[in-house]
């Protein structure tokens, strides 16, 4: 019997914070956006067949895409299911039930709601249905 599972990439999701990343949701296919050659200074990108691209970087380094989201997962806060990055408060909202909230703007990274201490925010998405790279008609 074949598996008629799709591929699947991982890719790395760290956030730049400032409104600059993009929000992430489990089981939707999401126009993304990543680097086409990920900056050098990122931790372990080798590991990755993709880099989440922020603002933070030149747009010109930059690759769209079509993908399904099939998990998000995070060392210390573990399987996530959403990531809202709207407004000066990122919400990270696990398959448990938990909405942790984390400042984006004045102390990008800590956690206003709850005891977490974490210090590495980069995340692991694994992707399925990856297109090819769009190409804008504008």
């Amino acid at each position: 019997m074949n598996s008629t599972e799709p591929t699947r990439y991982n890719a790395l999701w760290i956030p730049g914070w400032y409104e600059m990343d993009q929000p992430l949701q489990l089981h939707q296919t999401s126009t993304l956006w990543f680097y086409q050659n990920p900056p050098s200074d990122l931790p372990n990108v080798e590991d990755y067949d993709f880099v989440f691209f922020n603002q933070l970087s030149a747009a010109t380094n930059c690759q769209v895409r079509k993908a399904v989201i099939k998990s998000i997962t995070h060392p210390a806060l573990g399987s996530i299911r959403q990531i809202d990055t709207q407004g000066l408060d990122y919400v990270f909202f696990t398959t448990v039930g938990d909405a942790v909230v984390v400042n984006a703007e004045e102390s990008p990274g800590c956690v206003k709601n709850g005891a977490w201490d974490i210090q590495d925010w980069s995340m692991t998405v694994t992707l399925a249905e990856v297109s090819e790279p769009l190409v804008n008609d504008n």
